[in-house]
């Protein structure tokens, strides 16, 4: 017998939805699961760098048509997944109980280091952290008929 996938909504959520949750939606949606709808957001958002956007194009994925977003900017209700990275979930007292929250220790770049020549690197280390690690989530879902 085999078995459906039930629609399933995942958010990425940390404190400025700048670099570690945008590269997460991106690899998301390139990835394309089925019956899988994708969001980020931040509890204070900010900008997206200019070194994202470059190391995301490295890999060729795109960023085109996302944006910073605030929580209220989520249908956070349909939300049954939260990606949290530096622990963005405690901070925020918006999540409804029954959402499943798994949080990826990820470093995010202060915004005193974005210009730095290191940093392009940094990005480029947390950008395939992120690929392996959404890579990993899909596979479980998919696995395991979440």
């Amino acid at each position: 017998m085999r078995r459906t996938i039930r629609d399933r909504n995942i958010l990425f959520l940390c404190d400025d939805n700048a670099s570690l949750s945008q590269m997460a939606e991106a690899v998301a949606k390139h990835l394309d699961p089925p019956k899988v709808k994708i969001f980020s957001a931040g509890i204070k958002p900010t900008t997206i760098p200019s070194q994202v956007y470059k190391v995301m194009e490295e890999s060729g994925v795109s960023l085109e048509g996302q944006s910073c977003k605030k929580m209220n900017e989520v249908p956070l209700n349909e939300i049954d997944l939260v990606i949290s990275f530096e622990g963005a979930d405690k901070r925020c007292s918006s999540l409804p109980k029954r959402t499943k929250v798994e949080n990826w220790s990820i470093p995010a770049l202060g915004l005193s280091n974005i210009s730095s020549p290191a940093s392009l690197t940094k990005y480029r280390h947390q950008r395939d952290e992120i690929n392996r690690r959404v890579f990993a989530l899909f596979m479980d879902y998919w696995r395991n008929d979440a």
